[in-house]
């Protein structure tokens, strides 16, 4: 199971907690948003480590929610990006214009390239939307054009693993999401994991280390787990909803879970 932060450069602190735990083999990898105040300032340090240990696996986290964000690309007009629940619809509802959201992707997808010197390993999205309808389209014609030759996180899986682990709503939900976009990934060649494992309510009240045994337990070939290490708090003040998770989740990849 290839287990993968997603977030870096959400805030510099979060940046730090992952750099930490992918220079204490803790993680395999993580995903990168570039359209943060805090990218600018922290894919340096992420580049140097990527270069002294090459099989880490570095990708683009593809943003297009958070109304504290604003777009990259001066095609769409949005002075910032919706709220998940918001662009969900809108997708379902085909209200969006596949041709921006591509060139939004696009440029995320330049400036990573223009940073890192090279493209992404992988690709995922923020809140799954690289998932949503219509932008499953406009995320696979994007990479296409890129020439990318990674692979893109598809968060589905069999049925009877998905059906021994918790939170079955959300993880039929993404599954069913995959589906069509495996159909778009298969057409144009886009490799993908088979399995995809991660998906909790982010509540203190859920128990992550033993979620994580859970899912290494029920994970089967070539499976992509998600994590979301980081601090409760921030300097930045960047509304972060599952801070205190995050905290929770750095103390058990961490092994500190009693300090």
């Amino acid at each position: 199971m290839l287990l993968v932060a997603d977030d870096y450069a959400y805030t510099s602190e979060i940046s730090k907690s992952i750099l930490w735990l992918l220079e204490n083999d803790k993680i395999a990898g993580t995903s990168c948003m570039t359209v943060t105040e805090a990218w600018a300032k922290d894919f340096e340090a992420l580049k140097e480590l990527s270069i002294r240990k090459p099989d880490i696996q570095i990708g683009l986290h593809i943003t297009l929610t958070g109304d504290w964000l604003k777009p990259a690309s001066h095609a769409l007009k949005w002075p910032c990006f919706p709220s998940m629940p918001d662009l969900l619809l809108r997708s379902h509802l085909h209200k969006l214009k596949p041709d921006l959201i591509e060139r939004e992707i696009a440029t995320q997808l330049a400036i990573f390239v223009h940073d890192f010197g090279r493209l992404p390993d992988f690709v995922d999205g923020h809140e799954h939307v690289h998932l949503f309808p219509q932008i499953r389209e406009a995320c696979v014609k994007a990479l296409r054009t890129a020439g990318f030759r990674g692979w893109v996180r598809q968060c589905g899986g069999p049925l009877k693993g998905l059906l021994k682990r918790p939170h079955r709503l959300k993880s039929l939900f993404l599954n069913y999401l995959s589906h069509s976009f495996k159909y778009h990934a298969d057409r144009h060649c886009i490799r993908y994991n088979k399995e995809f494992a991660g998906i909790y309510d982010f509540s203190l009240q859920s128990d992550f280390n033993n979620l994580l045994h859970t899912w290494q337990e029920t994970a089967g070939e070539d499976s992509v787990c998600m994590c979301h290490p980081g601090v409760a708090t921030s300097m930045s003040g960047t509304p972060d909803p599952i801070a205190q998770s995050r905290a929770r989740e750095m103390q058990v990849l961490s092994g500190d879970l009693h300090s």
